[in-house]
């Protein structure tokens, strides 16, 4: 009498199919974490980009909107504009650099604050 040892092509194919699952499980965790970790770091760089143009413009003799481009580890467009009167408002927007996909540009971040010429 032969003893059955060992398992059966069935038994090894459930096994390899719920180890693929779990597998592909965890390459989608880590593709989300990437992308988290991306989107974390272009934020962090966009506000000390919208706020170091707002303490320039803070303290500028005559500030008027503009544009600028800065390239830092991705490439950002800064947008700021100023109302006039007085108070004028002062808002500052910042964009990632447009994706090749979609060839369209992502906002970060908008601060907006008030300027006047006293304290």
């Amino acid at each position: 009498m032969a003893q059955d040892r060992g398992f059966t092509l069935i038994e090894a194919l459930i096994t390899a199919a719920i180890v693929a699952c779990g597998l592909v499980a965890i390459a989608s965790i880590f593709s989300f974490a990437i992308r988290a970790n991306i989107s974390n770091r272009q934020m962090a760089v966009a506000t000390a980009l919208a706020y170091d143009k707002m303490e320039e413009l803070k303290w500028a003799t005559s500030p008027s909107g503009g544009t600028d481009q800065v390239a830092l580890d991705d490439k950002y467009l800064r947008v700021w504009q100023i109302t006039p009167g007085d108070p004028r408002i002062l808002t500052v927007t910042v964009y990632a650099a447009s994706n090749p996909l979609t060839h369209r540009q992502r906002e970060l971040i908008q601060a907006t604050t008030l300027l006047t010429p006293s304290f």
